[in-house]
C-alpha cells in the first residue's frame, strides 16, 4: 500500500469538508413540510418567492397587477427581499428604465408563503423608497388586494422608509404578498422579521416558498357610512349598519378588536355590528378595529369607525350646522379631492367626498388626519392632493387681545367674524394669510375680541409631500399660554353677521409734542352703521404708560413722561357688530428741544422744531431735481432723524407711493432744514441709499433747483445700499442743508452719518437734538462757487469765485490756527452787484506754520456779515519744504507714496483713521527723493490723513482706501 503524500492528505480532507457542508445545506433547505406544490407559474415550488416585473409604477394601485394590458415582462424566482441598495435589483432592462445598475420606473409582485416553525409574537419590518405594501394569510390571496387590510401600508413617493407591524402566527404556512414600485432615482425594498428566539434579519430564504397555501376565505372587509360619528360629552349615538365583505359564507359574528384600548362605554352589537358610544365615554377622539368572523375564520380590519366625543357647547352655540343637523361642539369640516391653489372658489364650485366634524384643528404631521381615501390620492396614512374647508363659530370667553398661529404644510388661510361668511371668502380680508406651495410655515395675528362666538372660516389643501396644519392661540394679558385651540371653543354653527365700524381716521395723522410736554389730540372721524360704544388702544401693551384713550371720544392724550421717539397707535372701535381695529391711525412724535437759534417756520408753516421738514413725491425723481419743482408733494411731515433701514421704516406712503405701506415703492422725497454745527472743524458725511440721492450744504442747499455738480455727495443711479462720503470744513452754527431720495423699485433705504476728529464726534446718525426744520429766508447775497487756499513755498494763495454778487462791499481773508478763532489776513474790494461770474485771489506773504485754516467773511454795503465754509492748508517753514505724493489716490490698498525733500531729514510717517486713532506708522531715512510702497490692504475702507512728521513741521495729505 503506497503512502500519502501531504498534498493528497489535504486534498481528501478538503472533499470530506465540501461533502459535509453540502449535505447540513441541504437539510437546511429541505426542512420538511415547508415548500411543496406549484408556483403561480405552474412550475414546481422552490425555496423563495416567485417574482414579476412589470414596466411603470404601479401609483399605489394594487389592480396595476391585474391588467391584462399590462402583463410582467420578467419573471424568477428570488431568494429572499434584501434589495438594499440601487444595484441590488439586477439588470431589469428593457423592463424598467434607468440603466442596468440604477433601475427606475418599473414595480414588481411577489407572491408565495413563508413557514413559522414556533407559534407566537412577529415583529415584520418593510422598508422600501416609494411605495410598498405587505399582506399575509388570506388578504394576501386577493387579486387585486384591498390596500386597507394590507399588514403594512408603507405607500406614497418617499425615501427609504420602514413601518413595521407584530402580529401573533400560528405554526405552519402563511401566504405572502409583497407588492413593490419604484418611481425614480434610489430604489430600495428590504422585508425582515423577528420572533421567538430569532433576532431581526432578512427574512431567510429557508422560510420562504413559491406556492401558496390555497385557504377557505375569511371575512375580506367592512365598511360603516357615514365612518365617524360626533357627540358632546354626556350624549350618547350609534353607527348605523356596515357593510361587509364575508368571503362567500355568512358572517357569524362581530366584535370589537381593540376592546382594550377602547373604555368601556364603547360596545358592538355581535350580531348586527351596529356601534354604540354610551353618554359616560370621556371626551376624546376614539378609532375603532372591528373583528368579523364566518365559517372559515375571523378577520379584524382596522380603524373601520371613529368616535369623537367633544366637549359641551360653548356658550350661546346653538341651531344647525351647514348641512342643517344640529350643532355640536368642534368645526364643520368638508374634503375636497385636488388641491385648490389659493382659489377661494374652488370650494363653491366642488362637491366634497368627506364630511365630519373636526374637534380641534390639530393635524401636525402627515397621518394626523386619518384615513382620507378616496378623497385624497396617497395612502391613508399619507394623504396628499386634498383641500379642506372647516366653517363654524370660536367662542370667547373673556374680552380680550388674542394672538393666533396658523402652522400648515401648504396654503391655508383664516377669516374671522363677518370676512368668514363671504361666499368664497376674499383673500385681502383674512386675518391669517399662509398662502402659497410651501413647507411647514407659521404665520400668526393679534386681535381684539369681545366676548361671545365670533364666526370662523379656515381654508387649507395640501399639494403633495407632507401635509400639517394646526391652529394655535395665547393670550399675553389674560394669561392664556400659546396652546393647540381647545375644541370647547369651536361650535359647528355660524352667526347671523352684524356690521362693525369701517373706517377711522385723525387729522391730522401726526401729532408731533414737545418731550416734557403734555397734548391731546382731536377726536377720530368714524364711519359706523351703529353708534361706536368704545374706543381703545390696540397696542397699548407695546406703549409707553404716558400714551392713553378716551374711551368715550377716542381722542389721544400724551402727558409728560413719554419718552422722546416715534410711536404708531392701532385703535380699535367697537360698535353692535363687534369690535374693528385700525392699525396705524395715528403717528405721536415726542422730540426733542430744536438746537439753539432754529426758529422761523417750516417748509409746512408750522413753527420749527427739531428734525428735518419732508416732502414725498409719487414717482422716482430718476437724478433730475427739477423734478421737486414741477412735482406736487402729496405728504409731509417732520422726520427727527434719516434712518430709513428697512421698507416699514418709511411708515405708510399710501398716496405718494405704490407698493404696500409696509413697504413703499415708486416714490421720491425732500428733507429740508438746517443742521447745526457745535464746534468748528473738518465733518465727514455719509449718506447711504438704495437708489439716487444727493445732499446739499449752506448756500447750495437754498437754490430752487440745486445742481448735481453743486452737491456735497452724489449718490445717484438705481442701485443697492450704497454709501458715499464727502468730507468738508464747517464753522459753527446753522447750517442749511437738503437731501433728496428716490425710490424705484425694491428695497428702500436712505441713512445721513457724520463724524469729525476735530469735534470729537465718533460716527453716527445726525441726531435730532441737532437739526432744525426751518431753511434760513434767503440765500447768502454772495453765491461763492469757489474756495481754496494752498501752499506755495511759504506762502499761501488764496483763490475764490462768485456767480452772482448783490450788493457786495468787500471780502475779508481771515486766517486761524485751531479753525475756531480768527484773525485778518487781509482784505480784497467786491464788484458790488453783478449777474457775472468774477474771480478773485490773495496772497498771505506771513502765513501760520504748519496746519492753519482759511475762511472768507463777505462785507454788504449794509454792514451785513456772512462766512464762507472753512479751508485747511500746510505750511512747512523755508528751507525745509517736502512733498508727498500718493499713487494711486483713492486706492484699493496698495500704493506708493513719493517723498521730496529740500534738506533731507529723518522723519516719520504715519496713517491715521477720522478718530484720529495711527493705523499704521513707519520710520523715514533722511533722503531727499524716495519711494515708500504701502500696504494697506487690511486697513477697512474709509477716508485718511497721511501726516508726515519732520522736526520742522508736519505735512498732511487725505487718503481715500475703496
Amino acid at each position: 500500500m503506497k503512502n500519502c503524500s501531504t498534498f493528497e492528505k489535504w486534498l481528501r480532507l478538503g472533499w470530506v469538508l465540501a461533502i459535509a457542508w453540502m449535505l447540513s445545506v441541504s437539510q437546511v433547505l429541505a426542512q420538511p413540510g415547508t415548500c411543496t406544490g406549484t408556483d403561480p407559474g405552474g412550475t414546481a415550488a422552490a425555496n423563495g418567492l416567485y417574482a414579476e416585473y412589470f414596466s411603470g409604477y404601479f401609483e399605489d394601485t394594487p389592480s396595476f397587477f391585474s391588467d391584462n394590458s399590462n402583463p410582467p415582462g420578467l419573471v424568477r424566482t428570488e431568494a429572499d427581499v434584501n434589495f438594499a441598495s440601487s444595484s441590488s435589483f439586477g439588470n431589469l432592462l428593457p423592463v424598467a428604465g434607468g440603466t442596468a445598475q440604477d433601475p427606475d420606473r418599473f414595480s414588481v409582485r411577489l407572491r408565495g408563503s413563508i413557514y413559522i416553525a414556533t407559534a407566537g409574537s412577529y415583529t415584520f419590518h418593510l422598508t422600501a423608497d416609494d411605495a410598498a405594501y405587505l399582506w399575509l394569510d388570506n388578504s394576501a390571496l386577493a387579486l387585486p388586494p384591498d390596500i386597507g387590510s394590507a399588514l403594512i401600508d408603507n405607500g406614497g413617493r418617499h425615501a427609504a422608509l420602514t413601518r413595521s407591524v407584530t402580529v401573533t402566527l400560528a405554526t405552519g404556512r402563511h401566504n405572502v404578498l409583497i407588492l413593490y414600485g419604484e418611481d425614480c432615482c434610489d430604489n430600495a425594498l428590504v422585508w425582515e422579521y423577528e420572533g421567538p428566539g430569532i433576532a431581526r434579519q432578512v427574512v431567510p430564504t429557508t422560510t420562504l416558498c413559491t406556492a401558496v397555501v390555497p385557504l377557505p376565505p375569511a371575512p375580506q372587509g367592512i365598511s360603516y357610512s357615514p365612518a365617524s360619528k360626533a357627540l358632546p360629552t354626556g350624549a350618547s349615538g350609534s353607527s348605523g349598519a356596515p357593510t361587509v365583505q364575508d368571503g362567500g359564507s355568512p358572517v357569524t359574528g362581530f366584535a370589537l378588536g381593540n376592546a382594550s384600548s377602547l373604555p368601556a362605554g364603547i360596545s358592538i352589537d355581535a350580531a348586527t355590528g351596529i356601534l354604540t358610544a354610551a353618554a359616560t365615554v370621556p371626551q376624546g377622539t376614539y378609532n375603532v378595529d372591528v373583528a368579523v368572523r364566518n365559517a372559515n375564520g375571523t378577520s379584524t380590519f382596522s380603524n373601520v369607525f371613529q368616535f369623537r366625543v367633544t366637549a359641551p357647547l360653548p356658550g350661546g352655540c346653538g341651531g344647525t350646522d351647514p348641512a342643517g343637523q344640529p350643532t355640536s361642539a368642534g368645526l364643520y369640516a368638508e374634503y375636497y379631492s385636488g388641491y385648490f391653489a389659493d382659489d377661494a372658489a374652488f370650494f363653491t364650485n366642488a362637491t366634497p367626498g368627506l364630511v365630519r366634524t373636526d374637534v380641534q384643528v390639530n393635524f401636525p404631521d402627515n397621518d394626523s388626519f386619518g384615513n382620507l381615501l378616496p378623497v385624497a390620492s396617497g395612502t391613508a396614512q399619507d394623504p396628499d392632493e386634498f383641500s379642506l374647508r372647516l366653517r363654524g363659530s370660536i367662542y370667547i370667553a373673556t374680552a380680550g387681545s388674542y394672538t393666533f398661529y396658523l402652522t400648515a404644510d401648504d396654503a391655508a388661510y383664516l377669516w374671522l367674524d363677518n370676512p368668514a361668511l363671504a361666499s368664497p371668502p376674499v383673500r385681502t380680508d383674512a386675518a391669517i394669510d399662509n398662502g402659497g406651495y410651501h413647507p411647514a410655515v407659521t404665520q400668526a395675528v393679534t386681535l381684539t375680541l369681545t366676548a361671545g362666538l365670533h364666526n370662523l372660516l379656515l381654508l387649507y389643501g395640501d399639494n403633495g409631500f407632507g401635509n400639517s396644519l394646526v391652529l394655535e392661540y395665547e393670550s399675553v394679558s389674560l394669561g392664556i399660554a400659546r396652546q393647540v385651540v381647545p375644541g370647547s371653543m369651536f361650535c359647528t354653527s355660524v352667526q347671523a353677521p352684524i356690521p362693525v365700524a369701517s373706517a377711522l381716521s385723525y387729522s391730522p395723522k401726526v401729532l408731533r409734542v414737545l418731550v416734557g410736554s403734555a397734548a391731546t389730540s382731536a377726536s377720530p372721524t368714524v364711519t359706523s352703521a351703529s353708534p361706536v360704544t368704545a374706543y381703545a388702544l390696540s397696542n397699548a401693551a407695546a406703549l409707553p404708560a404716558g400714551i392713553g384713550i378716551n374711551t368715550s371720544t377716542g381722542q389721544i392724550s400724551l402727558d409728560t413722561t413719554v419718552p422722546e421717539d416715534t410711536y404708531s397707535l392701532d385703535v380699535s372701535a367697537r360698535n353692535a357688530g363687534g369690535v374693528a381695529v385700525f392699525a396705524r391711525s395715528l403717528t405721536v412724535q415726542v422730540i426733542p428741544p430744536a438746537p439753539s437759534g432754529c426758529s422761523g417756520l417750516d417748509g409746512g408753516g408750522k413753527p420749527a422744531s427739531s428734525g428735518l421738514f419732508a416732502e414725498y413725491f409719487p414717482g422716482y425723481f430718476n437724478d433730475d431735481p427739477a423734478f421737486f419743482s414741477t412735482a406736487s408733494p402729496t405728504q409731509s411731515r417732520n422726520v427727527q432723524v434719516l434712518n430709513f433701514g428697512s421698507p416699514e421704516s418709511w411708515g405708510d406712503l399710501t398716496g405718494a407711493a405704490s407698493g404696500t405701506p409696509q413697504d413703499p415703492d415708486g416714490f421720491s422725497a425732500r428733507f429740508k432744514g438746517r443742521i447745526n454745527i457745535t464746534t468748528a472743524g473738518t465733518y465727514t458725511f455719509y449718506l447711504t441709499a438704495d437708489d439716487g440721492a444727493f445732499m446739499w450744504l449752506d448756500n447750495a442747499a437754498l437754490a430752487t433747483t440745486p445742481t448735481l455738480a453743486s452737491a456735497l455727495i452724489q449718490n445717484g443711479g438705481q442701485h443697492p445700499p450704497t454709501t458715499v462720503a464727502a468730507t468738508v470744513t464747517l464753522s459753527a452754527g446753522l447750517h442749511d442743508i437738503l437731501v433728496l431720495y428716490g425710490e424705484s423699485v425694491g428695497l428702500n433705504e436712505l441713512q445721513l452719518e457724520y463724524a469729525s476728529t476735530d469735534a470729537g464726534v465718533p460716527r453716527q446718525l445726525l441726531p435730532a437734538t441737532g437739526l432744525c426744520s426751518s431753511s434760513s429766508n434767503a440765500p447768502l447775497p454772495v453765491t461763492l462757487t469757489r474756495f481754496s487756499a494752498t501752499s506755495q513755498n511759504t506762502m499761501v494763495a488764496v483763490f475764490w469765485e462768485t456767480a452772482q454778487e448783490l450788493n457786495s462791499a468787500y471780502f475779508v481773508v481771515e486766517r486761524s490756527a485751531n479753525g475756531q478763532l480768527f484773525e485778518t489776513a487781509g482784505q480784497v474790494a467786491a464788484a458790488g452787484t453783478t449777474q457775472q461770474q468774477q474771480q478773485y485771489s490773495f496772497i498771505d506773504h506771513t502765513p501760520l506754520s504748519g496746519l492753519s485754516y482759511y475762511r472768507l467773511r463777505q462785507v454788504d454795503t449794509d454792514g451785513s456779515v456772512h462766512f464762507s465754509s472753512v479751508v485747511a492748508v500746510q505750511v512747512v517753514k523755508q528751507g525745509t519744504a517736502a512733498r508727498v505724493v500718493l499713487s494711486p489716490n483713492p486706492s484699493k490698498g496698495q500704493l506708493v507714496a513719493s517723498l521730496e525733500q529740500e534738506i533731507p531729514e529723518a522723519a516719520t510717517l504715519e496713517i491715521l483713521d477720522m478718530r484720529g486713532q495711527v493705523v499704521h506708522r513707519q520710520q523715514v531715512p533722511a533722503i531727499a527723493s524716495q519711494q515708500l510702497p504701502l500696504n494697506l490692504s487690511s486697513v477697512p475702507v474709509g477716508v485718511y490723513i497721511v501726516r508726515l512728521v519732520t522736526a520742522h513741521g508736519i505735512l498732511i495729505q487725505r487718503l481715500l482706501i475703496e
